[in-house]
């Protein structure tokens, strides 16, 4: 799967913010979720007491992560599971294409699955010679576009229907005759139209099901003390891929873990009514005995590096519902192909540092308001505004951001030490509002900003003049 070149952050926002279009769509589809979200989390008087529930569930698994994935591999072995280990996105893809080349596999119907995006499972098992077929409409969308996901939940969710049908037209998915009587925005409402683009993808996906032999997810959670996954879904496209297939793989990062089934019921509240505004999921399964061939391949891919982090680690505890994705400003407006990774948004913005480097993606975490909305909708009450300060001052002192920032602020800061040259030296307002619109660092701030008027004389003059 071809992904799209990475581009740095400014200029990806840049690109996307010439579309006001996308600003629309990507508004009109998050404020929904968000609406839907707020009244059903208002209809539960414990909603807090679940957020702080599942989060003391969370960081004690983190703080006692050995324990239990020991205990998961032992359960799910006696279950009937083979267990892998993948250090790294390398070490995972290589295992996956292994059990399917010794099988001789050629076509995997693979579920949504973010981790499956982190360690670019597509791309190995193409370069396997084997097909990959996204089972998920919108990952579909993505996969036949050659792009990535925009949304943790909502892959499509930048797109226009009138986007999707093109691109099912384009690849003989949907044929324009078939649709010439009830073309988009004629006789047929939205809603209908797009009902009618999912039974066309879900009908050229049935045969490909048949056909598949082996078949990769994800999970949502993974259950300590029993060796259960657990697979939370609306469109029965993971059920399908993981149980008609006779082998099916499962990716599972570490932070996945939960301690015992008893938990689960916290979060299978919280996730559905967070990620999709819905009371609970169409479909919920629990893998405990697999009927087939089940191989489950636990992934590190940087986990344990961050488990280190004493200040972030609680970042391990995310769910993947999106909903701050859903709450952010900045989000609303640039959509998530301008993060250039997996992860966008807030939760991206302070965790793919963490994965892919933070050189990288050392934009992100300026890439915010910290107005907090994020952290109020999050279902496991991360204060992710804190965790976005605390990598703005981490970046600042390594030294990551641009030596042009750097320079400036040193100067200024020198010339603040020497009072005697800051007055004799003292710029005039139009003098600096020329520097930094011609050439200075805070150009591309004062591009969409205006300087405020300067006041008739400084601070130090009003207190020399009046004394204090």
């Amino acid at each position: 799967m071809t992904h799209e070149r990475f581009m740095p952050f400014s200029d990806a926002a840049r690109q996307r913010l010439a579309d006001p279009a996308l600003a629309d769509r990507l508004h009109r589809a998050t404020i929904l979720s968000l609406t839907k979200r707020d009244h059903l989390a208002a209809e539960l008087p414990q909603w807090e007491a679940l957020r702080r529930r599942a989060r003391r569930i969370k960081l004690h698994t983190l703080t006692h992560l050995d324990d239990y994935v020991r205990q998961f591999v032992e359960t799910a072995r006696r279950n009937g599971a083979t267990v892998h280990w993948g250090g790294d996105a390398e070490a995972a893809r290589r295992i996956v294409t292994r059990i399917a080349r010794d099988a001789g596999v050629r076509r995997v119907t693979k579920a949504k699955t973010m981790l499956g995006e982190e360690i670019d499972i597509n791309a190995a098992l193409e370069s396997a010679g084997i097909e990959p077929i996204e089972t998920d409409f919108g990952e579909l969308i993505c996969q036949l576009a050659g792009v990535a996901p925009s949304h943790v939940t909502a892959p499509i969710i930048d797109w226009s229907l009138e986007q999707v049908a093109a691109l099912l037209e384009k690849k003989g998915i949907v044929h324009p005759a078939d649709r010439a009587d009830h073309a988009l925005g004629r006789s047929q409402s939205r809603e209908a139209q797009a009902a009618e683009l999912v039974a066309a993808a879900r009908a050229a996906l049935r045969e490909r099901f048949r056909s598949a032999d082996m078949g990769v997810s994800g999970a949502n959670f993974a259950v300590a003390e029993s060796g259960t996954l657990v697979l939370v879904e609306n469109e029965a496209n993971i059920r399908l891929s993981t149980s008609l297939p006779p082998i099916h793989v499962a990716l599972v990062g570490i932070d996945k873990l939960i301690p015992r089934l008893a938990d689960l019921g916290t979060f299978l509240t919280l996730l559905p009514i967070s990620a999709t505004g819905q009371r609970q999921s169409s479909y919920v399964s629990l893998i405990h005995r697999p009927l087939n061939r089940l191989e489950i391949v636990l992934v590190d891919n940087g986990r344990l590096g961050l488990l280190a982090d004493e200040e972030q680690y609680d970042l391990l505890s995310c769910i993947r519902c999106g909903a701050c994705q859903n709450a952010c400003p900045v989000y609303r407006h640039v959509s998530g192909g301008a993060y250039g990774g997996v992860y966008a948004g807030p939760i991206g913005a302070v965790l793919q540092p963490h994965l892919g480097g933070e050189r990288r993606y050392a934009e992100l975490p300026f890439a915010s308001s910290l107005c907090g909305a994020c952290s109020d909708v999050c279902p496991v009450a991360i204060p992710l505004h804190e965790r976005l300060l605390e990598w703005r001052r981490r970046l600042v002192e390594s030294g990551v951001r641009p030596w042009s920032e750097r320079a400036a602020f040193a100067a200024w800061a020198w010339l603040m030490g020497h009072p005697r040259l800051y007055r004799r030296w003292r710029p005039s307002p139009e003098w600096i509002r020329g520097l930094v619109q011609e050439a200075g660092p805070g150009e591309a701030w004062i591009r969409t900003r205006d300087l405020p008027v300067p006041a008739d004389e400084t601070f130090a003059q009003w207190w020399k003049r009046t004394r204090g």
